[in-house]
């Protein structure tokens, strides 16, 4: 019987933006099958005997049971069981939860949708069955979510690689669609969930475009999608614009979607802290990742942290995979309220000679369930990894407090002028500029005289998200004559 004691990280979050694990069907599957078998999915030989709650100590969503705890996270409709008289056993980890505890914010499934994985009638859009698509996704988000985004409908998805697939041909269609969901969303919902309205846009034209037609729809928050969610400047200045409209007014959840950096992380805080001080008290933004869970797919371990200037990052290594450590007690050698419970012999479950579940001997001594180890142990440190960061900076920042009207960019290389041992210096002078910001009476030409270093910032899905800034050398380019 482990005698390790349980950790609750939601507290650690102080008053920092809020990290949500994107938990992945897989992970969620091994917890709810689990559950609703009573302990009869996983063998009872294959549980560690460190884990004194069986699989259940894996659910970090249950106050009781999980060996760590944490209060948010993400769920997609796009992984999930639509069907909501079979969902709260297929998704039971996310809908049979303590509500009073954890919140879940519930992604649409737009990006599915997008991709085809759920199929939709793109040719008759208004159609019967695209209607129950929306239907069971409306239901299903009413059901499992306290927060969750509107049914938008991508940019990309008019693009080259899928506009066969969906028929979309430009950003019109896909603003058009998206319009016709949310009226859909809002006529036809149950008032269960609060909505978030997602925002949409490849520059500052269309990202204007989306806001302006959008922004009217009687949602309770907002959700940060296309080039809002990975360019500083753009967000900034939708922010500034959102709070002169009274648009953040009583909207007490902003969600940037799929930012797992912990620059933007220390960015995203800074922000929150603002707009609870000059706007509303009681917003909350936070941001999602599914990084912990895909990296777990890729054979990768999250191994320790580096917060110095030149890397500020969580570190992922190839983990350990060698059927001769089968039986192994060994402790597994990297530190984590999963990991201090497991020996080696716990992940490298196959031995020589072993056969998987479909008969074969395989390349990698690891089982199915040693994923879902591994994963836990990622979402863990992922979770610390943001706050350590943050805790980090608010240390840092009683030092330092550098204006952006005297930062220079310098080569990568160059270390001469950070200021701080380990922040890096973009974060030390986005601290003191967030707060001139939304102090300022000329907010919109303060972003223009710091329009370089925010773009010093953008976020690692800003290339792939807007082609580079759609050939743009200039980004403050885009926001001319605005």
């Amino acid at each position: 019987m482990s005698t390790i004691g349980q950790e609750n990280l939601g507290p650690l979050n102080r008053d920092f933006a809020k990290f949500l694990p994107a938990i992945s069907n897989f992970y969620n599957t091994f917890i709810s099958k689990q559950r609703v078998t009573e302990g009869a999915h996983i063998p009872k030989d294959r549980i560690p005997k460190g884990f004194e709650n069986d699989v259940e100590g894996l659910n970090f969503l249950n106050p009781e049971k999980g060996y760590f705890t944490y209060d948010v996270g993400l769920y997609s409709a796009g992984h999930a069981c639509l069907d909501v008289e079979k969902a709260p056993d297929r998704d039971s980890m996310c809908v049979n939860r303590d509500r009073k505890f954890s919140t879940i914010v519930g992604d649409s499934g737009g990006y599915q949708i997008g991709k085809g994985v759920i199929k939709f009638d793109w040719q008759d859009f208004e159609g019967n069955k695209a209607n129950k698509v929306r239907s069971d996704i409306l239901n299903w988000l009413e059901l499992t979510a306290d927060w969750s985004m509107t049914l938008d409908i991508p940019t990309w998805a008019s693009g080259p690689l899928n506009s066969s697939r969906t028929g979309l041909k430009s950003f019109e269609d896909c603003l058009k669609g998206t319009l016709y969901n949310n009226n859909y969303f809002q006529k036809n919902r149950l008032g269960q969930t609060k909505f978030l309205n997602v925002l949409q846009g490849d520059d500052w034209n269309t990202a204007c475009i989306w806001y302006d037609a959008v922004k009217n729809f009687e949602f309770e928050g907002w959700a940060m999608g296309g080039l809002n969610m990975c360019d500083l400047e753009v967000l900034l200045r939708r922010l500034i614009i959102m709070r002169d409209e009274k648009k953040l007014d009583k909207k007490n959840w902003i969600h940037v979607l799929g930012t797992s950096q912990l620059d933007w992380a220390c960015f995203l805080t800074q922000i929150q802290r603002q707009l609870r001080k000059h706007v509303n008290p009681d917003v909350t933004i936070s941001f999602d990742s599914a990084s912990a869970f895909l990296s777990t797919a890729n054979g990768l371990v999250y191994t320790h942290n580096l917060f110095t200037p030149k890397r500020w990052s969580y570190i992922m290594e190839k983990a350990p995979d060698d059927k001769r450590l089968k039986h192994s007690t060994i402790p597994f050698p990297f530190k984590s309220a999963i990991g201090n419970r497991l020996n080696m012999g716990d992940v490298c479950w196959y031995g020589p000679g072993d056969l998987n579940k479909n008969d074969k001997e395989g390349k990698t001594a690891w089982d199915s369930f040693s994923y879902c180890l591994m994963m836990a142990h990622n979402v863990y440190n992922h979770i610390r990894a943001v706050q350590i960061a943050n805790d980090i900076n608010d240390i840092e920042m009683v030092k330092h407090r550098p204006q952006v009207k005297h930062w220079r960019k310098t080569k990568d290389s160059d270390n001469t002028d950070q200021m701080s041992d380990f922040v890096p210096k973009n974060i030390l002078y986005f601290n003191t500029f967030v707060e001139e910001l939304f102090e300022s009476e000329k907010p919109m030409e303060l972003l223009d005289s710091a329009s370089s270093f925010l773009a010093d910032n953008r976020g690692t899905r800003w290339q792939t998200s807007t082609g580079g800034g759609k050939g743009q050398n200039n980004f403050s380019s885009l926001f001319d004559g605005a």
